[in-house]
């Protein structure tokens, strides 16, 4: 469940759900005459990749031989746009062979599903008992074709998946009525909360400037958004420091998750997530806004990809 499915469950304003989509990284872009498979698939270079720390313009193996230095890579994304997960699986596949030893972290699958996840990489399901055993559909409710091209490469290769999002009960609970509404059983799945990032919460507000709900109601929101990326940062955690870790976990998250490292990354170094990279797939008109001189807006990732028109 995403923060645009309890924004859904509090009010039912057409504006408040398109805005929270779009930030959320639930949004689409430009439609593509090829389907999302063949898009994914395609190996099309972007047409720029921008290294924010420098400003300046690198390839893709410069990308690569940047992110494989480090223990996790965060790569945002908008869910249902093709073009943000050919980026992903292009760093993917740039990674494996820099260095097979690497697992791939799935916002899109809730923790009590990694069992699944296991006998798919193993080999022992076909792709509809796979969906249907992570309750996909419902829980997620995405487009899979999107997906399909990582959760093939994952499965040929061997790449372990790890189901980091927190169950679906937990969130929707917190979400309409706050922490007091979980059961005891519901608390203990509960992750340490740190709710008093600024920063942080007002990138979560921002996101929901159209939701008249009120002080309570955008606090419900925010405990429950925390707790999405409080949980899966430390499931990367527990991905690094078991019995026999990768090299380095990649994450796929939407963009809200990952965004200038106020979500996920900055609570994962806190269980061994660190160092990190980020990076995320941007327009031209964003871009131009990062890049200007005169009133530069905050980059939301160290790299930024640009895709081909």
């Amino acid at each position: 469940m995403t923060l645009l499915s309890i924004a859904r469950s509090l009010a039912s304003s057409a504006t408040l759900m398109l805005l929270t989509a779009s930030a959320l990284g639930c949004g689409s872009t430009a439609p593509d005459a090829r389907s999302p498979v063949q898009v994914v698939r395609d190996a099309t270079p972007p047409d720029k990749i921008i290294d924010t720390e420098t400003g300046e313009e690198i390839t893709i193996a410069d990308l690569i031989s940047l992110l494989v230095r480090n223990k996790v890579i965060y790569l945002g994304e908008v869910h249902d746009d093709p073009l943000h997960h050919q980026m992903q699986m292009q760093i993917i596949r740039g990674l494996f062979v820099q260095d097979p030893s690497l697992a791939i972290g799935l916002e899109m699958v809730q923790q009590p599903f990694q069992s699944v996840l296991d006998q798919w990489t193993d080999g022992q399901l076909d792709e509809q008992n796979l969906r249907r055993g992570i309750e996909w559909d419902t829980r997620w409710g995405f487009d899979f074709a999107n997906y399909r091209a990582i959760f093939e490469f994952a499965r040929s290769r061997s790449v372990t998946m790890i189901a980091l999002n927190a169950r679906q009960e937990i969130t929707r609970a917190v979400g309409l009525g706050g922490l007091d509404s979980l059961s005891e059983e519901q608390r203990a799945h509960v992750p340490e909360l740190d709710l008093t990032n600024e920063q942080h919460r007002e990138l979560v507000r921002a996101a929901l400037e159209s939701h008249h709900g009120g002080a309570d109601s955008f606090e419900r929101m925010y405990t429950a958004q925390v707790i999405w990326d409080e949980t899966m940062a430390a499931g990367i955690g527990a991905v690094l420091s078991g019995p026999q870790p990768p090299s380095r976990v990649v994450v796929l998250a939407g963009r809200m998750h990952v965004e200038r490292g106020l979500g996920i990354p900055a609570r994962a170094t806190r269980w061994g997530g660190e160092p990190y990279q980020t990076v995320v797939v941007v327009d031209e008109e964003e871009l131009e806004a990062i890049l200007d001189e005169d009133e530069p807006v905050p980059a939301p990732a160290r790299f930024l990809w640009l895709p081909e028109d």
